[in-house]
């Protein structure tokens, strides 16, 4: 059995971490359909929004 190099340890639990974060926000924004009608459009485009 080959020895893993500490690259791949590394590697392997970012690209897992990456796919479960982006498997949750794309539920999450299923679930959330008509927030980012309301965050982007409307709050770049709202005249009382400030970027302090």
């Amino acid at each position: 059995m080959p020895h893993l190099s500490p690259m791949s340890w590394i590697m392997a639990p970012l690209i897992f971490y990456t796919l479960m974060i982006l498997f949750m926000s794309s539920t999450w924004w299923s679930q959330t359909s008509k927030f980012p009608t309301i965050s982007l459009s409307s709050m770049i485009s709202s005249p009382q929004w400030n970027w302090f």
